[in-house]
């Protein structure tokens, strides 16, 4: 049985039409399109690899040192000094405060009308020791004198009356009285020494008027300053009332607190002698800056509670005795009482000891020493230091004391050695 064949038809069939060339490529726009952003995916994936991978791997400082380790070889160069013992003094540098110990306030011991005042009383005034600074109205103290002086001259008579009736009572009674002994009562022995006391008493208010005079006329035992005053003419003052204050000169002294380290190393203190600097702007007009010599009297008893300093207080080797005035007055009466000072206090004679520079001292207060050509620490008693310098208990050092800084440093390490200044 035979089939019929089937013969295809060159033209298109409907609906399954050949697609056309701009069908095609309407249809691969889209994925012409996504194919570059594929690419750049995949290129910041890539890049992002490779930095972690550069991130992990070995840093540079990791890397051999292949330079020092061929240096290794070589042995540091360091330099040394090589000092001698020698006496020291070291000294503590301290800041401290002009002041006076006491002030002395101006009480009149009488009581009167002031009929002047000198110009020295005022405020910032400079006296002479003996010197009159005010006078009280004497002419009530003049009087009594004068009756003291009266009362004197009534009791002697007075006493003599009574020296003559005891002789002429001792008379008669011998006439009466042949032999015997004459009895005091008759002697007016009692009426005698009665006159005899109230002469002393008479004489002894006649120095009391006397005393009381002088008073009307004020002075000080001693050259000083005045801080302040009250009192003008006519003014009545009172007994024991003060009028007035002031400062002797020889009480001017400094204070200074201090650290007990820096105590310890002038100990014992007392004696001690101490250069002072003084700036011109606390000197009087004209003057330029001033170094003076004073010397540590004494030392606190105990500690500032909130500083845990000590205080030290120095007395100026000047003679400050002298008269008050501006021109005669000593440097030292010239710094009012709160100037700022410096003090340079000189400590013991230390014996025995090396005077290094900064530069040889290592970490901790240790130094380096080079013996049989190695580094070995020491760590000496240090004692203080100046400026630029360090004192230090003398030791054995070997071939030197290095200055300065050794790189990668430690016991045993072989150096060669150069001294200093050579």
């Amino acid at each position: 049985m035979k089939f019929p064949k089937l013969l295809r038809s060159k033209e298109p069939v409907a609906g399954n039409e050949a697609p056309s060339g701009e069908a095609v490529l309407a249809r691969e726009a889209p994925r012409r399109r996504a194919l570059p952003g594929s690419l750049q995916i995949l290129v910041v994936v890539v890049l992002i690899l490779a930095a972690l991978i550069f991130a992990r791997g070995p840093d540079s400082s990791e890397q051999p040192d292949f330079t020092m380790m061929a240096d290794t070889t070589t042995k540091p160069l360091v330099s040394v000094v090589r000092p001698e013992p020698q006496s020291t003094t070291l000294s503590v540098s301290v800041t401290g405060t002009i002041t006076v110990r006491n002030r002395v306030a101006l009480t009149p011991q009488i009581t009167g009308r002031v009929a002047s005042v000198s110009p020295l009383l005022r405020p910032g005034g400079a006296f002479a020791a003996g010197e009159q600074l005010l006078r009280i109205e004497a002419r009530d103290f003049q009087l009594a004198l004068r009756q003291a002086q009266a009362d004197i001259a009534n009791a002697i008579s007075t006493l003599k009356l009574r020296v003559a009736e005891g002789d002429a009572a001792r008379q008669n009674y011998a006439i009466l009285n042949p032999g015997e002994a004459v009895p005091p009562l008759v002697a007016k022995v009692p009426q005698i020494e009665q006159a005899r006391a109230q002469l002393a008493a008479a004489r002894a208010r006649a120095d009391i008027a006397a005393l009381d005079l002088s008073r009307t006329r004020f002075s000080l035992p001693f050259a000083g300053r005045i801080t302040s005053n009250t009192a003008e003419v006519g003014q009545l003052l009172s007994r024991g009332q003060p009028f007035a204050e002031a400062f002797a000169l020889d009480s001017v002294e400094v204070v200074a607190p201090i650290a007990p380290d820096d105590l310890a190393r002038i100990a014992p203190a007392e004696g001690r002698v101490a250069l002072v600097h003084v700036d011109a702007a606390s000197l009087p007009a004209g003057s330029r800056n001033a170094s003076l010599t004073a010397r540590v009297e004494r030392v606190s008893a105990e500690l500032d509670e909130r500083t845990r300093f000590a205080r030290i207080y120095l007395n100026f080797d000047e003679p400050t005795g002298r008269a008050g005035r501006e021109r005669e007055q000593p440097l030292s009466a010239s710094l009012p009482p709160g100037t700022f000072v410096d003090l340079d206090i000189n400590g013991p004679l230390l014996p025995g000891t090396y005077e290094l520079p900064d530069a040889a001292d290592q970490l901790n207060g240790q130094v380096w020493v080079v013996t049989d050509g190695k580094l070995s620490g020491r760590t000496p008693v240090m004692h203080g230091r100046r400026q630029g310098s360090f004192v230090v208990d003398a030791f054995e050092y070997g071939t030197g004391i290095v200055i300065g800084a050794v790189p990668a440093a430690r016991e045993g390490l072989e150096v060669d050695t150069a001294e200093l200044g050579t």
